[in-house]
């Protein structure tokens, strides 16, 4: 748990591409992700290595109803750094982070494999045969 007075508060909103900067999105376009999630936050924090504390059960006031939590990092005297700097730095992040497909399974290979049943040979297709 840290114990600091003040804090930068971080949501996924931040780095939604489909808001616009009036709903709450604070990084430019071509820099936000489609799908910005708790996890992308987490994990650019940790590739920083950022101090940070999660918030799950936290929303974005414009957005209360939809609770997908906070992120709150510390603000050191020391190394201050702007917000809007940190915000691009895990904007580069969370927008190149893309999850991995699920793996495909025995019983999914073969169905993508078989043959399209035998279809019923038209005309033009009988000529061709003979």
């Amino acid at each position: 748990m840290l114990r600091r007075k003040k804090f930068y508060v971080i949501y996924p909103e931040y780095f939604e591409k489909s808001r616009s900067r009036s709903q709450g999105r604070r990084v430019s376009r071509n820099i936000a992700s489609d799908e910005p999630t708790l996890k992308k936050l987490i994990f650019a924090c940790n590739k920083l290595n950022i101090e940070h504390q999660v918030q799950k059960d936290k929303a974005y006031p414009s957005n209360w109803w939809n609770q997908m939590g906070r992120v709150l990092i510390p603000i050191d005297k020391e190394d201050k750094i702007p917000k809007e700097k940190l915000l691009k730095q895990i904007a580069e992040i969370t927008r190149k982070i893309v999850y991995k497909k699920e793996p495909i399974t025995e019983k999914k290979a073969k169905e993508q494999t078989r043959t399209p049943s035998a279809r019923k040979k038209t005309k033009s297709a009988k000529k061709k045969s003979v």
